[in-house]
Order: structure tokens, then sequence, then C-alpha cells
């Protein structure tokens, strides 16, 4: 999107895991074809690092590492980011009614009312308590990202020592894919994609991700089809009792002609069963939030929103979503992670809501046609 350039301290997750890594250095990728379901290989160890698709990369260490606490690196605070989150499988008529107004969309992922009405019968209902947690972190590292960047990092640091605190018996493991955009589209950004793959490591990790930088971007979209496609391919740990969740993080969408890229990633994630939980932040557009919850409701997880509230950050997009709670994004965060692993819903604490969207009243609320919907 639109060319930035500064330091991301970013996404500082992981502070409450255990101290055993499974990688030691890193490497990324610089694949600029089309990517499909799993795309390339798993990428890096943390650490080091090489890159290509552009020009001199960024180091994957360095920069300073963050701990979990009340503000990241350069004193930037934690807990100011403000979020809405949605579940297109509880109110599913509703979201083939929005499907169905946007069709008009260029670029939208081609998902089949097949594969829709499958997930949506998998995913609506109860899901079954886990035990252990693979998190990975997709992260649009183009230019125009920076306005919350740092503020993404104090909230990760947070997010990560909170899990911790609330799920200390859950074995956690975390990952990390940033990307950009392809040469072809955008020559001037250093890397395509880089990934590093899961580890309990904190301090490796940490570093690794205080390195990154936020640069470039050219045109609106970027390549957000390479990283969900690497993100596929990690080492998500297959057993039953893990929950695997991917918080992608971006304020662009793909370029038109990567749409069936996009449907091949949510598929694949899907056969994994990855659970999908699109953040939009600034800057977002009507596809980008086509396309993210298209991703969420096929994966089963949900959509999240940056909003105005935290006054951090340009215009945050308002979501095609008739009522919703309002919290600190980190809280919002949480919340799924417990939601995922307890396989029961809840609402947000009272006392965690800044205000609504909507007027919901007993988890519901009206919409135009005279039904309702599901708050969440």
């Amino acid at each position: 999107m639109r060319a930035h350039s500064l330091a991301l301290v970013v996404l500082c997750v992981g502070c409450g895991a255990g101290s055993s890594g499974s990688n030691s250095s890193g490497t990324s990728q610089g694949d600029t074809t089309s990517s499909s379901s799993g795309g390339g290989s798993s990428g890096g160890d943390f650490g080091g690092g090489s890159s290509s698709g552009g020009g001199t990369s960024d180091p994957g260490t360095g920069g300073g590492s963050a701990n979990g606490g009340g503000s990241g690196d350069g004193g930037i605070p934690a807990d100011v980011l403000t979020a809405g989150a949605w579940d297109d499988n509880r109110n599913y008529g509703f979201f083939t009614a929005y499907l169905g107004g946007n069709a008009s969309l260029s670029g939208i992922p081609p998902l089949s009312q097949t594969a829709r009405d499958a997930s949506q019968a998998l995913f609506a209902g109860g899901r079954s308590a886990k035990q252990r947690l693979d998190i990975a972190i997709v992260l649009d590292t183009t230019g125009s990202m920076g306005d919350e960047a740092s503020y993404l990092s104090a909230e990760f640091q947070n997010i990560s020592a909170a899990i911790a605190t609330e799920f200390p018996n859950a074995d956690q493991h975390w990952g990390l894919v940033a990307y950009r955009d392809r040469p072809d589209t955008d020559p001037g950004d250093d890397y395509v994609v880089k990934s590093w793959d899961f580890t309990t490591d904190v301090s490796t990790y940490q570093s690794t991700i205080a390195s990154l930088t936020a640069a470039n971007g050219g045109d609106t979209p970027e390549a957000p089809d390479i990283g969900l496609a690497t993100a596929n391919g990690l080492s998500w740990r297959g057993d039953a009792d893990v929950a695997r969740l991917e918080f992608w993080v971006a304020d662009a969408p793909q370029h038109d002609q990567y749409a069936g890229a996009m449907a091949q990633d949510f598929t694949g994630a899907r056969g994994k069963d990855i659970h999908l939980y699109p953040v939009s932040a600034s800057g977002a557009d009507e596809l980008l939030e086509y396309t993210m919850r298209s991703g969420a409701q096929l994966t089963g997880g949900r959509y999240l929103f940056l909003t105005d509230d935290s006054g951090i950050g340009d215009p945050h997009l308002q979501p095609s979503i008739p009522c919703y709670f309002v919290t600190k994004l980190g809280k919002a965060i949480v919340r799924m992670v417990s939601i995922e692993l307890s396989g029961v819903y809840r609402e947000p604490d009272p006392a965690d809501i800044i205000r609504t969207g909507g007027n919901p009243t007993a988890g519901a609320c009206k919409v135009d046609d005279g039904g309702t919907v599901s708050v969440f």
C-alpha cells in the first residue's frame, strides 16, 4: 500500500512460552509465483536469515528484544488498540446475504457454496476442548502498516503473557510469517516473504520479530496469498488436542489475479484444521473485509477488526456488521484463544466493553429484514 519506511518492533509473542526452542537460525522465501495451499517450504528457523525476490534483506535478528509487560520497545504503551469481533458461522444467513450483496467486487476468492455450507455445519455449534496451542502470526510488513506497527508490538507482548497466565498448562508454540509484494508489481521490496517455523524459544523469537521493518508497498494490493500459503507450510502439530490459530494482520487485499490462490490458501488451512483469525488494520477496504471474512468463515475462525476508538492510526473501515462489542484488542484475542481451548463460547466481560456497535440486547440484535443475528 502507501510506501513508508520505519522500524517495526512488532508482535513480540510467546512471552510466557517454554524455554526449549525448536529452531535457531532463520531463512526467508522469495517465491514470486502464484501460491497454492501449503505452498513452499516451511521457511526458516529463528535467527540469521536470507531472502530472495528483492534487494538487500532485512536482518533476521537484531534490534532490541521486548518482554511482556506494559509497553514495547521505545516506551510504546500496550493495551491501547481497540477491536471488534464477528463470527459469520453463527450468523450464516446474514453472511450469505452479505456475500450476495458484494458479489460484484473484483478480486474476491472463488469459494464454492458447498464448501461454505460444510464449514458452517461444522463450526456453528459447540467445539471440543483443546490442551495445547499452535499460534502463527502472518503479518503484512509493507510501509502502510507503520501507523499501527509499534502499538501492535506492544499489544502482542501483553497478549502472549496474558495467554500464558490464563492458560498455564497449555503448551504454546509460536510461528511467524512476514510478507510484502511480488517484484513484478512492487520492485522496491527487499523480499516477498519470510517465515520462521514454530518455536518455544522466547528470547530468540522476540529478537527476530523486533528486527522486522515496515517498508515499501507501492500499489495498494500486496501478496497475502504467498504469506498465507507459507503459513500453511509451517510445522503445525496434527494432534487432536492442539488448537491451531492463525492471526493474519493486514491493511490491504490481494491482487485480483491471485484471488484463486487466496481460495487455495483458505482451503489448505481448512484441510489442516487451522482456524484463521484475520485482523484488519487502518486503511482496509471492502475487498479485504470480504476476503478476511471468507477465510475466517471457511476455516472456523472469526473476523477481528481494529476500530477508531483507540485514536491510533489512520481511519478504520466500518465493517458491514450490524452489531458488535468493542474491547481492547488484547482482550479480544485472549477471548478467542479461550474459546478455542475451552470449546465454549463466551461474551466479553461487561467491564471490558468500551462501547457497542448497533444495539445488541441479550446477545442479539435485529437487522433490517426483521431477523436477528448473534453478537460476538
